[in-house]
């Protein structure tokens, strides 16, 4: 008879409680679940159940205020929890890696890509200086980043989302952990570096016998990726299940309600002859690439090269594409945050001429909501004092009563409750702080709202209320949305007209229907492609 495998991480009745103001929240509720050698376990769960913080707990990453209980938490047999902090430090990275939710905020703003994975890498291979630049563009290379040896001297805010996930999965592969723990590590990716990236942690998962603990509330990925599911609720374990048998058959009436949640393709009705809230032609915006001690301009990103569009009232406009193929530029230049040539006209009014007095005016009509929540927040305002900022500064609603009464109402609609008011962006979950930039967005009662990704850190169950919620708003006040996203279920479920991005340019357009049915273009054709096969499931 074989011996049992004996787990390489095993964790027993973990808590972690937080000691706020007069309470104690329970973020973690005892709960107990392994990982063997080389497998992966997938947590899933709504935002706020605990997922997060229980992953922090075992590399020790919380707070001072967080109190961690257990009975045991064991890597390889030894006990963590009592580790001294040399050997902590030692075992963060060798041996436990994380990829963090929000790249922009986990890498540094003020270090090129190479030195900020010269850290990871140098304690493996000394100090020269060549063989370090070597290995860094090979780890650059293995996540799919292009012309990886020319990113080494970027800047975090240089790069796309995309590929700032990427840059964080390249640090935390750099020295071959034993677990590799990862919070969300598609979520800022479109689906076809979402295959890839998947692709790469199974086969460096077979390859180097690395098990995985992945944190997610993206079912498809965890249909795909892993190989047992547990599944957390209000800081609970409520089910734990192979991924066949949960899929096929799940017990608890929690996992049925988020397999149940995924969107479905059905847009808000399409107005008929509706106003024509915004028009684009020809617009472009070229970034230049300067070198040498004089700084001199070498050549152009095309981040944005000749975008026709038109976008009417009461209508949806997907825009879809890879990381960097200039969605979220387009939008920032119709925003006027950059600067552009071509025609751009909002209700009659040219923004590329206007002055910066109608501009101001023009940006109350104009709403935006950001891909990185936590870097859009204020972290020095409480949640209440930033929804009553607009509605201040745009003189919305004089009378303080009346400003907080809709700031309760908002924060309701979006499934936020008053207590949030007085607590500040980093006391919220992910998925929390971006009900929190949809609220701040939908308060001052926007004509056009441009949304970059705006459900990408929400689990499933709260993306479907999310979406819910804009269909609503939609039918009820004629609102335009400028629908940027990677979930191609996503724009499916919202958008009437789809524009496929590539390099900057248009490459298709077209009815969603139309785009999703009968691609047209090569690309548009993988896009899809890569979705279907996240979509249904197909292992590696």
């Amino acid at each position: 008879m074989n011996a049992p495998i004996k787990p390489l991480l095993a964790i027993d009745n973990l808590t972690v409680r937080f000691q706020g103001e007069g309470e104690t929240v329970e973020a973690v509720q005892g709960i107990s679940f392994s990982i063997a050698p080389g497998e992966t376990v997938a947590l899933v769960g709504e935002s706020g159940s605990g997922k997060t913080v229980a992953a922090l707990s075992l590399l020790r990453l919380l707070p001072p205020s967080a109190q961690i209980t257990a009975e045991g938490i064991f890597f390889r047999g030894r006990q963590t929890t009592t580790m001294e902090p040399d050997a902590l430090r030692k075992l963060r990275g060798s041996d436990m890696a994380m990829v963090f939710q929000e790249p922009m905020t986990a890498l540094n703003p003020v270090y090129p890509i190479f030195r900020q994975l010269a850290e990871a890498l140098q304690q493996d291979l000394g100090i020269d200086p060549r063989t370090l630049r070597q290995r860094a563009s090979e780890l650059l290379h293995w996540t799919g980043i292009t012309d990886p040896d020319s990113r080494l001297d970027a800047y975090p805010h240089q790069l796309s989302g995309g590929q700032r996930q990427r840059v964080l999965i390249a640090m935390a592969l750099a020295r071959r952990p034993a677990l590799l723990i990862a919070d969300e590590p598609t979520t800022a990716l479109d689906v076809t570096i979402q295959a890839q990236i998947l692709e790469l942690l199974t086969r460096l998962r077979r390859e180097l016998g690395m098990a995985m603990l992945l944190i997610t509330h993206d079912l498809p990925m965890v249909r795909k990726t892993a190989d047992r599911v547990c599944v957390m609720r209000q800081g609970k374990i409520v089910e734990t299940a192979s991924v066949k048998t949960l899929f096929a058959s799940p017990r608890h009436p929690y996992t049925r309600a988020l397999l149940a949640a995924l969107p479905d393709a059905n847009p808000p009705p399409r107005p008929n002859n509706a106003p024509i809230v915004l028009t684009t032609r020809d617009v472009r915006c070229h970034f230049p690439i300067k070198k040498g001690l004089l700084k001199r301009t070498v050549g152009w990103i095309k981040a944005v090269d000749g975008i026709t569009l038109t976008l009417r009232q009461g209508e949806t406009l997907g825009v879809v594409g890879e990381s960097g193929s200039g969605k979220t530029t387009l939008g920032e230049t119709i925003l006027r945050l950059n600067q552009s040539q071509g025609e751009m006209t909002f209700s009659g009014v040219n923004l590329q001429t206007a002055s910066r007095a109608e501009l101001r005016h023009l940006r109350r009509r104009i709403q935006v909501v950001f891909q990185d929540p936590y870097s859009s927040l204020s972290p020095r305002m409480t949640i209440g004092t930033i929804l009553e900022e607009g509605l201040e500064i745009h003189g919305l609603e004089p009378n303080a009563a009346r400003r907080l009464d809709r700031v309760h109402a908002i924060l309701a609609e979006v499934g936020l409750d008053a207590q949030s008011l007085e607590r500040y962006p980093h006391q919220f979950s992910g998925g929390q702080r971006q009900r929190i930039a949809i609220a701040r967005a939908m308060i001052l009662q926007p004509e056009l709202l441009i949304l970059d990704e705006p459900t990408s850190a929400l689990d499933l169950s709260v993306q479907a209320q999310i979406l819910k919620l804009l269909k609503k708003l939609q039918m009820d006040h004629g609102l335009a949305y400028l629908f940027i996203s990677h979930d191609l279920r996503v724009i499916r479920s919202m958008a009437h007209e789809v524009m496929v991005m590539q390099n900057g340019r248009m490459v298709e357009t077209g009815p969603t229907e139309q785009v999703f049915d009968s691609p047209q273009h090569p690309y548009t054709q993988t896009l899809l492609a890569a979705a279907l096969d996240l979509s249904t499931g197909g292992r590696s």
